[in-house]
């Protein structure tokens, strides 16, 4: 019995003094901790391109096991969209099945011809799309957005912008579309979600038009139509295309958003109980200053959090 406890005392003391070598200010790394040399920061970061490598290639194999299906439904944007309308107390819009006819070929142009902007490089105009769909619009308005994994954060995202807000909340329209496209953008796997806004030429009895990319109108003639209606002017569902099989069990995209997340904040938390240490302990050594090195990392984790965040436009 005394021989098992010395035995697990020992190897108690073996794992401290270890997690002391790699985390810690110690006698046994130089009084750096060996998280911080830089033979250790090149290995980490050979493994995170590794890994990095790996997801891209699971992703592409595999795509059930990791793929980039969106866990965003059309109508969860539309729900979320009129309960910003209720609270602030404006008619509630009706999802219409020829807007997002038009949302979702305005996301499958963009694949397609690989941008993101509300007009194509080839100069086709969001207004094209809701026309072709047989959607006469004397009002009508585009949201866009990318690389989110729930529709409150878009939503949200949306409300931030005063732009966006201003689609979102604007009495002059009555109708809404919605397609949420999973595809390729830049050689990256995203998910895009296009919202398309009008109002019915014949809904006011006008015969002059206007658009708008986000919230400020722009006067434009009213288009006529260049293709039939294929439904009903609305509908229960938006229409979602997808570039790829359904129901992934995890996202790429937020699959290298932990990882890069959670090897920054490795490294600030080591940094920075290597600096209180060595303040409290009155340390001197010939190594580069933890602060500087603290500094560093702390924007890299602020900038990898706004390069991996979602964007609108």
């Amino acid at each position: 019995m005394r021989e098992l406890t010395l035995t697990g005392i020992s190897s108690n003391m073996v794992l401290m003094s270890l997690l002391a070598h790699l985390f810690l200010p110690h006698h046994s790394n130089n009084q750096r901790a060996r998280l911080l040399h830089p033979s250790s920061v090149a290995v980490i970061i050979s493994l995170f391109v590794v890994v990095q490598l790996a997801i891209s290639q699971i992703s592409y194999r595999y795509p059930r096991i990791l793929g980039y299906a969106s866990q965003i439904q059309p109508a969860q944007i539309l729900q979320l969209t009129n309960t910003q309308r209720q609270s602030n107390h404006l008619p509630l819009l009706t999802l219409d099945n020829q807007l997002s006819q038009a949302a979702a070929q305005k996301a499958a142009d963009m694949f397609a011809r690989d941008y993101w902007a509300h007009v194509s490089p080839t100069g086709r105009e969001p207004w094209a799309f809701i026309t072709e769909s047989g959607y006469t619009y004397r009002y009508a308005g585009e949201n866009l957005a990318r690389d989110f994994a729930d529709p409150q954060s878009v939503i949200q995202a949306w409300m931030n912008s005063s732009t966006h807000r201003e689609n979102l909340l604007s009495n002059r329209y009555q109708d809404m579309g919605v397609a949420v496209v999973d595809g390729t953008l830049g050689g990256r796997d995203t998910t895009l979600v296009v919202q398309m806004f009008g109002t019915r030429v014949s809904s006011l009895g006008a015969t002059s038009g206007g658009s708008t990319l986000v919230a400020k109108a722009q006067e434009a003639p009213s288009p006529a139509p260049s293709l039939p209606a294929a439904n009903s002017s609305s509908g229960l569902t938006a229409l979602t295309l997808s570039a790829g099989p359904q129901i992934p069990l995890s996202s790429p995209f937020q699959a290298t958003k932990i990882l890069t997340l959670s090897v920054f904040t490795l490294f600030v938390g080591v940094l920075l109980l290597d600096l209180i240490i060595v303040n409290r302990r009155k340390l001197i050594r010939w190594t580069s200053k933890s602060f500087a090195h603290f500094i560093f990392l702390s924007i890299l984790v602020v900038a990898a959090a706004t390069i991996l965040r979602g964007q609108i436009i």
